[in-house]
């Protein structure tokens, strides 16, 4: 539960005033003991009072314009002025108290109205730099869009890469110059020399060279055909 604030201001007004009346009362006995008081303050505002009562009286009641109001006595012209001076001072004190309140309450709606101008004008301000972001993030993202179509426009289409189970192409050796020899280049049989090579003979049993490689057949050429001539020419 939120707790306000203590309004210590609107219940020192009251305070003051519901004591200004016995203040005052008490001020305007003490000041009827000077002659000074009695004679310029108090009864020139009891003789003007009496002079307007009466006055409105008869017009109110309709018994004419009377020539001459008389005066008060100095004792009623004292009481009377004292009366009037008291009211008149709770009046003063009451209105200094409403005119100080409605002063207090003006000052607080306008720092209330200034702060919310203030808010409003923040918030306006923040949604102006939304917008100018968003503008700049908007031109950012059609430039990267045209980039993406005129790359998408510059690719090479390669058959691979729309299929999985072809290996892309296998890129040709670079021509190294190795300082290897050439490997041995075995010279065509002809049919004859196919017939023997297909069934050869080791230690008097056929053997099967379908299945030899290069060098077995190498092997093989030079000990039925080199050996052999060499064997022709020495029997020869």
């Amino acid at each position: 539960m939120v707790v306000g604030a203590f309004p210590i201001a609107k219940l020192g007004a009251l305070l003051l005033r519901q004591v200004s009346k016995p203040i005052a009362n008490m001020l305007i006995k003490r000041a009827k003991n000077y002659p000074f008081f009695r004679q310029y303050i108090c009864m020139p505002p009891a003789q003007f009072y009496n002079w307007c009562e009466v006055k409105s009286k008869m017009w109110i009641l309709n018994l004419g314009k009377p020539v001459n109001v008389p005066s008060l006595n100095e004792t009623m012209a004292i009481e009377l002025g004292a009366n009037l001076i008291g009211e008149g001072l709770i009046f003063v004190i009451a209105a200094g108290i409403v005119f100080s309140e409605y002063t207090r309450q003006v000052r607080r709606d306008r720092l209330k109205e200034e702060s919310r101008h203030d808010e409003i004008e923040r918030l306006n301000t923040i949604l102006e730099d939304l917008y100018f972001h968003s503008e700049k993030q908007d031109a950012q993202i059609r430039e990267l869009m045209r980039t993406v179509h005129d790359l998408q426009g510059r690719v090479i289409h390669k058959p691979w890469l729309g299929r999985k189970d072809l290996p892309p192409p296998t890129p040709p050796p670079p021509h190294s110059h190795s300082s290897h020899p050439p490997l041995l280049q075995v010279p065509e049989l002809d049919n004859d020399d196919k017939r023997k090579q297909k069934s050869p003979e080791h230690n008097g049993k056929p053997v099967d060279c379908s299945n030899n490689g290069v060098i077995l057949q190498a092997l093989d050429y030079f000990e039925y055909e080199v050996r052999g001539r060499e064997y022709h020419i020495f029997e020869s």
